[in-house]
């Protein structure tokens, strides 16, 4: 239930706090008075749309806070568990918070928790529910019939694994659907690819070949010019190591002395002797090798002819033809298994239809069972609402989505003579408004909805009618709080507490509760207007007395 409302510079209001009881709660005041800033400050905090215009002028941000009760919520508490916003120090407490910008953000929590609005509409929308005139006019769509009258089927949790399954059966046959489009394009490469592949498989080109191909081909086409090179190099050693070094060395041996300089000269000569042997041995066997691979340097360049014909026909660097080869291979592999993918795909889509129809069977199920006992109870509430010759069905019609298998449109004609038609095409305003509220309390009856608002919901009822309202109210006050805003005095006597809002000389919204003789002078005013009278107060005693009666009497 909503405990308490807190609200701060939104619109007309300054600052203020409503606590609210269990029970019938009526809310009155005269017109333009601002009774409407409470439920649009209320619908705030329940996620509604924040507007600039509800912003007190000359301030930069309002405030809506309100706290609710779980106690008798346990939809709620499993709610906040799920999503981790379970206030730890008191499950049965909730709070929720809302500040709106003039620049337009708007922020929200759960117990301290910053949310989204999403998260925020749905939490709430689990805690209270706004019914006014706009609800009236949704009641037309069958979309809103279907979700009041699974209100009162009172399944939440399959309506939500109906829909949770079918959004995944969706998501998979959309996926089926892509995978299916790409094999049937790529089914049409299949031929080229497989060319590919075979040409590529025949060419046998090793990873970095054309790399090692390019420096070979460049080495032997400068095999000869290489060779003379060599071939002096070669020259030059043999010539320094017979005319230079070695007569130098043995030269050195003459000398008869033991000094270490003279060895180690000695030591690094014999060095050089060898580097100088050493070298002339790798170039000979350098230009032995040089010269007998001359006749491939034709063979290499057919080669990297036929590597740079490939690249082109791919679009690609030479250098980048063995990554091109194996990507095609890749593709034509991914190509084979897609089939078989496509299978697998294709059953998962078959079994999540199948957990769809499984979960929406169900559902149809309890629909069905709960259609007449349905039609019964808002027929016998718009009996007592004044109309008694009022037909009500409810008619199903196959439609698969995501609320299930079918969709339901509301019956109704005000006339025993007359078959129900459309609820759209049969009901007046008045009537509407009417029925709107019978399903309403029906569906509020069974559905256990921990708090319900109502905004002027018996707006063009009077005299007994509205006493009928009021009592029928009452009696859905014992199992969900109701909280009604009224200009009728028969429903404003039969509350358990009663909250007038008021404007200031100042012209801010302000808000008392009324009790005692507050009481009968609001309810006089009711009845009488400005000019209250003896006799209207006598009319608002008689009133609050049969409700006293009326609310001390046994309840069903």
């Amino acid at each position: 239930m909503l405990a308490y409302l807190t609200v701060r510079n939104f619109a007309l209001v300054a600052d203020l706090e409503l606590h609210f009881a269990d029970g019938l709660t009526v809310i009155t005041g005269e017109s333009g008075a601002g009774k409407s800033i409470l439920l649009d400050a209320l619908g705030l905090v329940l996620g509604q749309r924040a507007s600039r215009s509800q912003i007190r002028p000359d301030t930069q941000e309002c405030e809506v806070c309100a706290e609710f009760d779980l106690s008798n919520a346990p939809q709620s508490q499993s709610l906040l568990l799920s999503s981790g916003l379970l206030d730890e120090d008191d499950s049965n407490r909730c709070i929720v918070r809302r500040i709106a910008s003039v620049d337009g953000r708007s922020r929200a929590w759960v117990n301290t928790t910053p949310v989204s609005l999403g998260t925020l509409r749905e939490l709430c929308g689990s805690m209270v529910a706004i019914h006014d005139q706009f609800a009236q006019q949704q009641l037309l769509g069958t979309t809103t019939q279907l979700s009041w009258f699974d209100d009162f089927v009172a399944q939440p949790q399959l309506v939500e694994n109906v829909k949770t399954s079918f959004r995944e059966w969706q998501k998979l046959a959309i996926r089926l659907k892509s995978e299916r489009q790409r094999l049937v394009e790529a089914l049409e490469r299949r031929e080229l690819l497989q060319y590919q592949v075979e040409e590529l498989d025949e060419f046998q080109l090793q990873a970095h070949e054309f790399e090692e191909l390019s420096i070979r081909y460049k080495r032997l086409n400068q095999t000869q010019s290489i060779l003379e090179v060599v071939g002096q190099a070669i020259d030059a050693l043999e010539q320094n190591h017979a005319s230079g070094v070695g007569r130098t060395r043995n030269e050195l041996d003459k000398v008869d002395d033991t000094s270490p300089e003279l060895d180690a000269a000695r030591e690094l000569l014999d060095g050089v002797e060898v580097g100088i042997d050493e070298s002339v041995r790798q170039l000979r066997a350098y230009a032995e090798a040089l010269a007998t691979d001359e006749d491939s340097l034709d063979e290499v360049a057919a080669r990297l002819d036929q590597i740079h014909s490939l690249a082109r026909k791919h679009r690609v660097q030479s250098t980048d033809l063995y990554t091109k080869a194996n990507e095609i291979h890749e593709e034509l592999d991914s190509l084979n298994e897609g089939e078989s993918q496509l299978g697998a795909l294709q059953e998962s889509v078959e079994k999540a239809h199948e957990a769809y129809k499984k979960h929406a069977k169900a559902l149809s199920r309890y629909r069905t069972r709960s259609a007449k006992p349905f039609a019964t109870s808002v027929v016998s509430t718009l009996n007592e609402i004044g109309m008694r010759q009022a037909k009500f069905e409810v008619d199903f019609a196959d439609s698969e989505g995501e609320t299930g298998l079918e969709h339901v449109d509301f019956a109704v004609s005000a006339n025993s003579r007359y078959d129900p038609g459309p609820l759209k095409a049969i009901a007046s305003g008045g009537e509407l408004s009417r029925i709107s509220l019978a399903i309403l309390v029906v569906v509020a009856s069974n559905s256990k909805l921990p708090c319900l608002i109502l905004d002027e919901a018996d707006i063009g009822v009077g005299g007994t009618t509205a006493d009928e309202v009021g009592r029928m109210l009452r009696r859905l006050a014992i199992h969900t709080q109701v909280v009604c805003v009224t200009h009728a005095p028969q429903v404003a006597a039969l509350g358990d507490s009663h909250i007038r809002v008021l404007k200031t000389h100042e012209q801010d919204v302000a808000v008392c509760e009324l009790a005692g003789e507050e009481r009968i002078e609001e309810i006089a005013r009711m009845v009488a207007g400005h000019r209250i009278s003896k006799e209207s107060r006598k009319y608002a005693s008689v009133l609050l007395e049969e409700a006293q009666e009326h609310n001390q009497s046994p309840q069903v």
